[in-house]
């Protein structure tokens, strides 16, 4: 339904400029939960060129790397969306969670550390920073930074 509705929108010619980059954001993300990273990415890239300082645009685009394992590019789009919105945690996390799965897990802490000191109850960088502390070694912080992000959000481990 929603990519659907979003299809019909963007068809529709009424929309352009940054209208058109948000129908184009909400059929990338019907597209994303539905798995078809394809058409998502081909949508975000759209966005991107309509603004290209679209951070969630840019961070949007890492995601979809992120998921590909293209952690490379993943890695270029979180720090590019970070300078667009120094303010932007997600995009911190982002950063983080691709130094935690190439095994660069000081850098990883320290972006979930950055993002925290942005968004102090982010419980995704508390339980990304949890798990990468297991990986460390430390299995009592990152058992305690899991706990306190599950308390925020029951549900962050989804």
């Amino acid at each position: 339904m929603q990519v659907a509705g979003c299809t019909e929108a963007i068809a529709s010619g009424k929309f352009t400029g940054k209208d058109l980059a948000k129908a184009l954001t909400s059929r990338a993300q019907a597209y994303a939960q539905t798995g078809d990273l394809d058409r998502s990415l081909a949508d975000i890239e759209q966005v991107i060129r309509l603004d290209p300082s679209d951070a969630f645009a840019v961070g949007a685009r890492g995601d979809i790397y992120l998921v590909r394992k293209d952690y490379d590019h993943a890695l270029a789009d979180y720090s590019k969306a970070a300078a667009l919105a120094p303010d932007f945690d997600l995009a911190l996390i982002g950063r983080g969670i691709v130094f935690l799965a190439t095994g660069k897990y000081d850098n990883a802490v320290a972006e979930f550390d950055s993002a925290l000191r942005l968004q102090p109850a982010s419980a995704a960088a508390l339980y990304w920073r949890g798990i990468t502390k297991r990986q460390q070694g430390d299995v009592a912080a990152g058992e305690a930074d899991i706990a306190a992000a599950k308390k925020i959000d029951p549900h962050v481990d989804r």
